[in-house]
C-alpha cells in the first residue's frame, strides 16, 4: 500500500453535518409547537417570552450549524506511510503526525442516525498520550466550555482530542476500508522502544 490515502479518497461525507445537526433540529421541531400550546391563546405576555425562546434555540441551532461547518472543512487527514496525519482546527490550527505503532484501539462505530444515514465513524485510540480519560487539564473544550468524560459521550467529536482520533461521517463500507488499511500499516510499522515511551 504506496501512496497517500486521505479525505479525497474516503471523504467525510456532507451528509454528517445534518446529522449532526439533527438534535438541535429535533429539539426545535419539538419546543416551538410544546411552548405555543402550553402558554395558551389568553397569555400574551407568555407568547413574548416563547417567542423569545424559540429566537434563543433558533439562534443556538443556527450558531451550532455554522460552528458544525467549519469544523468539517477545516479537517483534514491522511494515511502516510509511517504516520497517521491529522490537521484541525477553527481559530486555533493543530496538527499531529501519530506513529501507526503507538495505536492501541481501533474500531468502527454507527449510532442510531449514522445507521439510518449509512454512516460510521472510525476511532482511534493510541497510547501517546496516555490511555483512558485525558486529565482535568486535558478535558475536550466544546463552545469554549470545557466538558467532562460523561458529557463527552454526547458531543460528537471530529478529529483528535487527548489520545482519541474520530473520523466521522464515513460510509460505512469507507469506514472499514480505512480501519483495515490502518490495521496494515500497523502490522508494518510496529512498535520501536522510542515509540513505546519505555
Amino acid at each position: 500500500m504506496n501512496g497517500i490515502i486521505s479525505e479525497k479518497n474516503y471523504p467525510v461525507q456532507g451528509l454528517w453535518v445534518f446529522k449532526s445537526m439533527l438534535g438541535s433540529l429535533l429539539l426545535l421541531i419539538f419546543f416551538v409547537p410544546y411552548s405555543l400550546f402550553s402558554s395558551g391563546p389568553s397569555a400574551t405576555g407568555k407568547y413574548t417570552v416563547t417567542i423569545f425562546y424559540i429566537v434563543i434555540i433558533a439562534g443556538f441551532a443556527i450558531f451550532h450549524f455554522i460552528v458544525t461547518i467549519l469544523r468539517r472543512t477545516n479537517f483534514h487527514y491522511s494515511i502516510e506511510e509511517n504516520f497517521l496525519t491529522l490537521k484541525q482546527g477553527i481559530l486555533s490550527k493543530q496538527q499531529r503526525h501519530i506513529p501507526y505503532g503507538v495505536i492501541q484501539t481501533l474500531f468502527v462505530k454507527q449510532d442510531l442516525f449514522d445507521r439510518i444515514f449509512g454512516l460510521a465513524s472510525l476511532t482511534i485510540e493510541n497510547a501517546s498520550q496516555g490511555a483512558g480519560y485525558p486529565s482535568a487539564s486535558q478535558r475536550q473544550r466544546v463552545f469554549g466550555l470545557r466538558i467532562g468524560a460523561q458529557q463527552r459521550q454526547q458531543v460528537e467529536m471530529v478529529g483528535f482530542s487527548g489520545n482519541k482520533v474520530s473520523i466521522p461521517g464515513l460510509v460505512k463500507q469507507d469506514a472499514e476500508t480505512l480501519k483495515k488499511i490502518v490495521l496494515q500499516k500497523m502490522k508494518e510499522n510496529p512498535v520501536e522502544d522510542s515509540q513505546s515511551g519505555l
